[in-house]
C-alpha cells in the first residue's frame, strides 16, 4: 500500500522546508532579535530617570531626562540602541531604584571649586594648610592668605560638632573625619560638596536602592558620586562606610590619628599615594586632634 501525496501536503512540506532553510541562513539575526526581546521583557518595557540638578546647567553641559511610556516597538527600539551602544562605549549600568544625572562631554570634576566669593579660587583652600609657607614663597596678597585661612576655620566651626557626634556614635576620631572632609571637599568649596552635599568623595554603591547619584569626572569618565540632602547626611554615610568590613581593622587604632590616616590609604580609600601623609599634616598643622578630646 502506498501513500498518495496530495498537492496540499506537498505544498506544506515545501513551506516547512523553506522556513528551516531561512532559519538556518539567518540564525545569527534571529538570535540577536531573541536576545533583544529577552532584555526588553526582563527589564520592563518602560523606564524613567529622574534628573537631579540643583544648579542651572552651564554651556557645554547637557542634561537629559528620559521617560518612555510608549508601546512595545518603542521599548524594543530603545533597548536595541542601548545594546548596540554598549559594545562601542560601555557605560556603567544604573542600579535599579537609583536616580542618576547624565552629563555629556563636559564632565565636572568632583573636586573642582564651585563658584564662591573666594578671591583666589584657583588656589586650593588646603594649600596653606599643607604648605604653611606657600603664601610667603608665592608672595600672595595678605587678603588672599586671610581668606584661605578663614574658609578653613569656618569649615571647622560649622562641622566640628557633627564630627564629634560621629566619633561618639561610631568610634572614628573626629580629627580624621574633619581632615578627610577638608581635603576631599576643599573645605566645603568643591562642586561635589556645594552641589551634592558630598564632603567625602563617596561614590555610589552597587546596591544603592533609592539613593541619588551624579556623574562627576574623577579617575574615570563615568564615576557616579552620591548626592545627599544635607552635609550631616554625608558625614553619617562616611561613618557608616568606615564601619564596613573593609575598614573594620582601623577600629583597633583607637584615637591614633596617624595609624588611622595611613590605614585609610592602605585600605584603598583614595588613590593618592600621599593621602595618609596629607591627612596627618592637616591634623597636626590645624591641631585637629584637640577635637578628639571630649
Amino acid at each position: 500500500m502506498s501513500l498518495n501525496n496530495t498537492p496540499q501536503s506537498t505544498a506544506f512540506g515545501q513551506w516547512v522546508a523553506k522556513v528551516f532553510d531561512y532559519a538556518f541562513h539567518y540564525s545569527v539575526e534571529i538570535l540577536l532579535i531573541v536576545l533583544i526581546l529577552y532584555i526588553c521583557i526582563s527589564r520592563g518595557l518602560t523606564f524613567s530617570i529622574d534628573v537631579y540638578d540643583p544648579i542651572e546647567p552651564t554651556a557645554g553641559t547637557a542634561l537629559s531626562e528620559a521617560s518612555i511610556a510608549g508601546g512595545w516597538l518603542d521599548g524594543v527600539g530603545r533597548s536595541a540602541t542601548a545594546l548596540l551602544a554598549s559594545f562601542s562605549d560601555p557605560v556603567p549600568e544604573p542600579v535599579i531604584g537609583e536616580r542618576t544625572v547624565a552629563i555629556d562631554a563636559a564632565h565636572e570634576g568632583f573636586n573642582e571649586v564651585a563658584p564662591t566669593s573666594d578671591p583666589a579660587p584657583h588656589i586650593s583652600n588646603l594649600t596653606l594648610v599643607l604648605s604653611p609657607d606657600y603664601g610667603e614663597r608665592k608672595k600672595l596678597p595678605p587678603n588672599i592668605i586671610k581668606a584661605k585661612k578663614d574658609r578653613v576655620q569656618n569649615y571647622l566651626k560649622r562641622y566640628s560638632e557633627i564630627a564629634q557626634k560621629e566619633m561618639v556614635d561610631f568610634g572614628i576620631p573626629a580629627s580624621i573625619t574633619l581632615a578627610q572632609g577638608l581635603l576631599e571637599s576643599n573645605a566645603g568649596d568643591s562642586k561635589l560638596a556645594v552641589n551634592s552635599n558630598n564632603h567625602f568623595g563617596i561614590k555610589c554603591r552597587k546596591k544603592c536602592l533609592g539613593c541619588t547619584c551624579r556623574n562627576y569626572g574623577d579617575d574615570t569618565r563615568y564615576d557616579m558620586f552620591r548626592v545627599f540632602t544635607s552635609a550631616a547626611e554625608s558625614f553619617r554615610e562616611h561613618s557608616e562606610l568606615l564601619n564596613t568590613s573593609r575598614y573594620a581593622k582601623l577600629k583597633a587604632h583607637g584615637s591614633d590619628y596617624k595609624k588611622w590616616a595611613h590605614g585609610l590609604k592602605a585600605c584603598g580609600y583614595a588613590t593618592d599615594k600621599n593621602y595618609g601623609n596629607k591627612l596627618v599634616k592637616i591634623i597636626e598643622n590645624l591641631g585637629l586632634d584637640s577635637y578628639d578630646l571630649m
